[in-house]
């Protein structure tokens, strides 16, 4: 049995593929909690009309957030939290509203989840990332952008939503925390969190840096400067998960990088030893991790 379990806030004004992203969890789950924030848009009553759309149940809490709390993006954290704990089983799975599981992924997910839940030594599951950046035709490999995060976890460990609620850690008296022990599953994510018209990127940015920043850095974001081209864009040459097919062809084919980026030689050399070692050892120096990997399924 496995809980999974969201968390939401003007959804659809932000432009947020949230409801792509539940029905993307919902065939590996038996129940779905969502904690809805104090939306001005539709989003509570579109996940209410989402509940006949999937076979596991969808529990909606309703959890204002605290526009006050801007401290490093815990406000995420806070309300994941509030989340987790209507979870019911064990097994907690995990997705942010601009991720989705691709269902080609679904049977090595499966396969990990089953492994993962009879393994005493482990005590969270992580999941390979793709980034798409800019249009759903591009994506970014690049040590800047993690490529294993904690997703699916045993709520017995005491696991609780960490940082800016990108991964997931135990709390520790005296106010430290601990890694969990991971191991790597063969099932990806898909982040759409940075595919969006330029217009919509710049608002959605500019309404979540409050929760880093506070009011003191409004208008920083525009439709002119929230695409800097990156070194280790690529171009994505899967068929998009059948979910996500609606949304694209309703955004269209935008582009936000009309010209071919150019970056310093020096850059461009460093960037690719960097990631000739890395698929050569799978070792990114400096790898930022919320876990201790163990195994890999």
């Amino acid at each position: 049995m496995i809980s999974g379990f969201s968390i939401i806030r003007n959804g659809d004004k932000l432009g947020y593929p949230y409801l792509e992203a539940l029905q993307s969890l919902a065939p590996l789950c038996d129940e779905l909690i969502v904690a809805c924030g104090d939306s001005t848009d539709q989003t509570r009553e579109h996940l209410v009309q989402l509940k006949d759309k999937i076979d596991c149940a969808l529990i909606i809490i309703d959890s204002p957030w605290d526009d006050s709390n801007t401290k490093g993006g815990s406000e995420l954290a806070r309300q994941s939290n509030i989340a987790l704990e209507h979870c019911k089983n064990d097994i907690c799975f995990y997705i942010q509203a601009d991720e989705h599981i691709p269902e080609r992924d679904y049977p090595l997910i499966r396969d990990d989840l089953k492994k993962f839940a009879q393994d005493p030594d482990v005590e969270a599951l992580l999941f390979q990332w793709t980034h798409f950046y800019g249009n759903f035709q591009t994506f970014v490999e690049s040590k800047k952008w993690y490529r294993r995060e904690v997703r699916a976890f045993k709520k017995s460990s005491e696991l609780k939503s960490y940082g800016d609620a990108q991964g997931f850690r135990i709390p520790l008296s005296g106010g430290t925390w601990q890694k969990p022990r991971a191991a790597l599953s063969r099932g990806r994510i898909f982040h759409y969190g940075w595919v969006r018209p330029p217009e919509t990127m710049a608002e959605k940015s500019e309404a979540l840096d409050r929760f880093w920043h506070g009011n003191n850095r409004d208008g920083t974001h525009s439709a002119t400067n929230v695409y800097p081209p990156l070194l280790g864009m690529k171009k994505f040459h899967e068929t998009p998960p059948s979910l996500m097919k609606r949304r694209i062809e309703a955004l269209g084919d935008f582009n936000p990088f009309p010209e071919k980026p150019s970056f310093p030689l020096l850059k461009k050399i460093r960037h690719i030893l960097l990631s000739w070692l890395e698929r050569k050892t799978d070792w990114r120096p400096g790898e930022f991790k919320n876990y201790k990997l163990i195994k890999r399924y």
